[in-house]
């Protein structure tokens, strides 16, 4: 539920950001475009006004009636009197402070009021100014309004947003969980055929031992044997299940600095005293470091050599690679054996997968090594995947963060 929500809340808040800006950016080119055609009619005015010299009032005002241009004409004296020309529709009450007369003689400058108003000015003789102002307020105001459209617009669509972020994520959690606990009931339903087959061989030999149908000595000792191999098989799944379960569970926060370098050049060569025919190539980087559970990583190590000596030939090759890349340390690991079925390849996800089945009752393994280590992997923040190696059989790629 946390994951859905932050989901979301990122989606909605990237979303928002983008559009204020998209949408900001547009109604600011607007606005400025507006402000643009109020300054070309002012300059009108002041322009036409300076090419009549000798009859520059009159030259203002036949240029608003020139241009059908809503403006008012104000000239103001050394006193600071103010005597209308000319007069807007809509009134408003024009500064005409030293201040903003000297600064719009060069250019047209905005007066924030409650009326607003843009104004350019013309110094005449005798100390005196021809002030044009046109007023801004329906300017400003469509500005404000659609400032506020673009805010209820932004709440309407981030609403409807969250209302299907939440909807599309809580139905693709449910598929999620719907596969997992699909896997998971698979999953259970293999361990619990594979602890029942062992179950009927020690309950059926035990029950021949116990009324004495098998009697001769070596009949009785092949009948011990076949019981105690069933019993490490129901061990070796038992232990196995509990580790699973464990993995999945579980948070472990004791992890520590481990240097896998050195752990893997331990297994391989333990590996290569136990595989004595096989030709193995190796490039391990090292001194890496991890944040781990030690005792995890090496059972994850552990297993992938143990499955390549349970389900390859003898003298089947290896290569075995280490290395670092940026924030995380890569393992690849491939060998020359038959590798898995074409379906195996390429999953989603590899917990609570056991692809050696069939093998595992030969092996005297319990068929869980590769979930297992998936399960490893994704305790660590990993990433596993399986494909065909370039030896013929299986590579393991794992991802490890180095913190």
């Amino acid at each position: 539920m946390n994951q859905r929500i932050r989901v979301t809340f990122f989606s909605v808040l990237i979303t928002t950001l983008v559009s204020l800006g998209i949408g900001g950016f547009a109604l600011q080119d607007s606005h400025n475009a507006a402000i643009r055609q109020v300054d070309s009619r002012l300059n009108f005015v002041i322009q036409t006004a300076l090419q009549n010299q000798r009859d520059l009032l009159n030259a203002a005002i036949f240029a608003l009636d020139a241009g059908r241009i809503d403006a008012t004409i104000l000239l103001v004296t050394p006193r600071g009197e103010q005597i209308p020309l000319a007069e807007a529709s809509q009134q408003f009450s024009v500064n005409t402070s030293v201040k903003h007369i000297t600064s719009s003689v060069i250019r047209a400058i905005s007066i924030n009021s409650d009326n607003p108003y843009r104004m350019r000015s013309i110094p005449l003789p005798e100390k005196e100014f021809l002030v044009v102002a046109i007023s801004t307020a329906d300017l400003e105001r469509d500005w404000h309004e659609n400032i506020a459209r673009l805010l209820a617009f932004l709440f309407f669509a981030n609403s409807l947003a969250i209302a299907l972020s939440f909807l599309l994520l809580r139905n693709n959690s449910r598929k999620l969980e719907q596969q997992s606990l699909l896997r998971m009931q698979r999953f259970l339903s293999d361990a619990a055929h594979e602890l029942r087959t062992p179950l009927t061989v020690i309950k059926g030999y035990s029950e021949l031992l116990g009324t004495n149908k098998i009697e001769t000595k070596e009949e009785q000792e092949k009948a011990f044997t076949r019981v105690d191999h069933e019993v490490k098989r129901m061990e070796s799944l038992i232990n196995d299940l509990l580790l699973t379960a464990e993995l999945n569970e579980a948070t472990h926060l004791d992890f520590e600095l481990y240097n896998i370098s050195s752990a893997l050049s331990t297994h391989l060569r333990d590996f290569e005293i136990l595989s004595a025919d096989r030709r193995i190539e190796s490039t391990i980087e090292p001194d890496l470091q991890i944040k781990a559970s030690g005792d995890h990583i090496d059972r994850m190590i552990q297993n992938i050599f143990s499955n390549i000596r349970r389900h390859t030939p003898s003298a089947a090759p290896v290569k075995v690679q280490l290395k670092s890349k940026g924030k995380e340390v890569q393992l690849r690991i491939e060998d020359g054996g038959p590798g898995l079925p074409e379906d195996a390849y390429n999953k989603a996800s590899y917990e609570f997968e056991r692809f050696d089945r069939s093998r595992s009752r030969d092996t005297g393994g319990s068929g869980l090594g590769l979930s297992i280590i998936a399960a490893i992997v994704k305790e660590h923040s990993g990433s596993i995947s399986l494909s065909k190696s370039t030896l013929g059989g299986l590579a393991i790629y794992i991802q490890l963060p180095i913190k």
